[in-house]
């Protein structure tokens, strides 16, 4: 007996040309419609899950994964209004629909397709609902590819798209895609630029800045409640004027009064990845909004900032510790100084002044020598903790069947998409694609359930937690020193109080 329902609803900027009927309120409104007329899940517990503005091409979305987290226990029932808000891939559509739900004992309800798993026991996913998934799934590539060239038309007018306005500008109230200035940011802007122009280096410019108060951008957002727009993190809530956000400003040729857009691009529909593109193939409009700074001014701000310019120099092999060490007030990366005795300070002090970390001071000799004897100590613990399991070690045999039971897994849903494709194209009669799928379902699941029995005993091996990773721990239990490999390895970052404190972040669960 169902006790526990869970309602899914999706919407994206894909599904914004079907109208107002794939909007949330209207899913809600029919999935509870659909809940209140079978007289089957009276008293039934009802759960909401919705995931608003997420693609449905993969499954990287924290609602639906918050859900199938649940199914099974407490969720007994998944309802949806189709399978395109389940899900665009027809591949990870089915491999759900056939394997994962019935072996969990979830019912699968889409409203629209009238389909019901109830009704199907025993059978796969039929012909009618793969089509429909591959349809979902070419529809979601092909109106992703419209959106793309729709915005690059877009960002050739001179439109712009982002969320979230750059600092010294504000979004238009009155016309779309526009930008207005922002008069008390612009003139910091602007007296930025002149600084440039009259040879301070960026972080002289930021020491001045801090030192009268101004707020950085990111205080600034804060200040006028903004900051909720971003779509990235930052290491601290401290937030102050640097080197790197000045130098940003002055090189952002933005300011000019031209749109630069189309920097980077996503790799694939179903990804969230994005790579650079070529300078040359950037999407540049001229005179989009009104300049803060002439180009004369951005020209010879350019001229101080190539001046100061520091030369790239390939990383030494001794330092081991780039990157990890974090200053534990304002969160940013410590640096080092080269000299006799090299160590490492908090960079805020060179543009806050009395800044909190401003003492920080750690010299690579102490720190050395405090990790080495952390390091040993951690490792050792974890050595006698898993002594007692020194013979559970899982056998290479055992690894090896089930890394073969995967690659037949995956080797079965590549039948079945090659047989589908053929019955599509009219190579094979429905009966041979029927058969086909018939035969590639059954070696599936023969394979699967020696998947499962195979992953049970190497459970059953692996009952100390993490004792994979601490057995890989011991070849550095005689290592007398640091090396980079071993710090990536072991250690996630190094926070450093004002006191000389070092508080350790391991890769590896304590």
């Amino acid at each position: 007996m169902i006790e526990t329902i869970a309602l899914y609803m999706r919407f994206s900027s894909e599904d914004a040309n079907e109208g107002e009927s794939f909007s949330i309120g209207n899913q809600r409104d029919l999935l509870y419609n659909y809940v209140k007329s079978r007289q089957e899940f009276d008293g039934c517990a009802v759960m909401e899950f919705c995931d608003d503005g997420y693609t449905g091409t993969n499954f990287d979305r924290p609602s639906i994964q918050k859900m199938l987290s649940m199914v099974g226990n407490p969720i007994q029932c998944i309802i949806v209004k189709d399978f395109s808000r389940f899900g665009r891939n027809l591949l990870d559509v089915g491999d759900y629909l056939d394997q994962i739900f019935p072996f969990l004992g979830v019912r699968f309800i889409a409203v629209n397709e009238n389909y019901d798993s109830k009704n199907s026991i025993g059978s796969s996913v039929g012909l009618d609902v793969s089509l429909k998934a591959l349809v979902y799934e070419m529809y979601s590539r092909d109106i992703s590819e419209k959106i793309r060239c729709v915005q690059q038309a877009k960002m050739k007018k001179g439109e712009y798209l982002c969320a979230i306005a750059f600092y010294g500008y504000k979004r238009s109230e009155t016309e779309k895609n526009r930008l207005e200035i922002d008069g008390k940011a612009a003139a910091v802007v602007r007296r930025i630029f002149r600084m440039a122009g009259d040879g301070m280096i960026p972080t002289q410019i930021a020491h001045r800045l801090n030192e009268e108060g101004i707020p950085s951008p990111l205080t600034y957002r804060r200040e006028n409640h903004t900051d909720r727009l971003r779509s990235w993190k930052v290491s601290s809530d401290i937030s102050y004027w640097t080197r790197e956000n000045i130098r940003r400003i002055i090189s952002d040729e933005r300011y000019t009064g031209r749109l630069v857009s189309r920097k980077r691009t996503t790799v694939d529909v179903s990804k969230k990845q994005t790579v650079k593109v070529p300078k040359e193939d950037w999407i540049v409009a001229e005179n989009t909004h009104e300049a803060i700074v002439t180009e004369e001014t951005y020209k010879q701000a350019q001229k101080v900032l190539k001046s100061c310019k520091r030369k790239k120099t390939p990383a030494k092999p001794n330092q081991r510790f780039r990157g990890m060490l974090k200053c534990a007030v304002c969160g940013r990366t410590l640096g080092r100084v080269v000299c006799k005795e090299p160590y490492f300070y908090c960079p805020t002090r060179k543009t806050v002044p009395d800044a909190p970390c401003r003492l920080i001071h750690v010299d690579e000799r102490d720190l050395e020598t405090a990790l080495s004897a952390s390091v040993q100590s951690r490792i050792r613990l974890l050595l006698e903790a898993e002594a007692g399991h020194e013979n559970e070690k899982l056998s290479d045999t055992l690894e090896k069947q089930i890394q073969d039971c995967q690659t037949v897994i995956s080797r079965c849903k590549a039948k079945q998409m090659e047989a589908f494709e053929d019955y599509a194209e009219g190579h094979i009669t429905r009966q041979e694609y029927i058969a086909r799928k018939a035969e590639t379902v059954r070696q599936h699941d023969e394979v699967t359930a020696l998947y499962i029995e195979l992953s049970a005993k190497r459970a059953e091996l692996l009952k100390a937690a993490d004792s994979a990773e601490k057995m890989d721990l011991g070849r550095y239990v005689c290592v007398g020193e640091l090396t980079r490999e071993l710090l990536t390895e072991l250690i996630k970052e190094i926070r450093v109080s004002g006191e000389d404190n070092l508080e350790i972040v391991w890769n590896f669960r304590e």
